[in-house]
């Protein structure tokens, strides 16, 4: 296995591990790995050629994985609640936000404070992730666009291989028309 073609498993292996897990982390990983192929070693040029093509694709999938990742409802500004406020129950003392559930001596108030807790949790974890996605797009969405410039030309077979690529792979449209169109450039 050439060196190129380790980075590439490696760049594969954390994407499906992020896919399992949806730990933005592991496309950092993948980001990382493929940033580390040099296709200029690679001294054989059917060899290159293959590679190159198979590289594209991986930067592509990466590009596609983030895409569908990323919620474009998000909203950076809708922060989580640090903690969450317990409900005032007439007749009882008012408990102090993060109060334990178990001192909510009626069970369908507390049943209510425990989903707002669990959905205060599900909204920071999402916040984090979303935060995280975003900050890893803002790398490799320019790092695919520096590989395409790099490896390809506007030769007909490479704008041929990258349109083919392209539009297997990305479903996006803005992304699909400004992936397609940077050999043009």
């Amino acid at each position: 296995m050439t060196e190129v073609q380790k980075y590439l498993k490696e760049a594969h292996e954390r994407m499906l591990e992020f896919e399992k897990q949806h730990d933005p982390e592991r496309l950092r990983e993948a980001d990382r790995a493929l940033e580390n192929v040099e296709l200029v070693k690679v001294v054989d040029p059917k060899v290159r050629v293959r590679l190159r093509a198979e590289c594209l694709g991986t930067w592509l999938e990466l590009v596609a994985l983030l895409d569908r990742s990323i919620d474009p409802g998000f909203n950076p500004n809708d922060f989580p609640s640090k903690q969450v406020e317990p409900p005032a129950i007439p007749g009882a003392p008012a408990l102090e936000p993060g109060a334990d559930p178990a001192q909510i001596r009626d069970p369908v108030a507390r049943a209510a404070y425990e989903r707002a807790i669990a959905a205060n949790r599900a909204k920071t974890e999402n916040y984090r992730v979303q935060t995280q996605l975003r900050r890893i797009g803002e790398r490799v969405y320019p790092q695919s666009e520096i590989f395409i410039r790099r490896y390809y030309k506007a030769a007909p077979a490479d704008q041929r291989e990258l349109n083919e690529a392209v539009g297997r792979i990305i479903k996006d449209p803005d992304r699909k028309t400004r992936l397609s169109g940077l050999l043009a450039q």
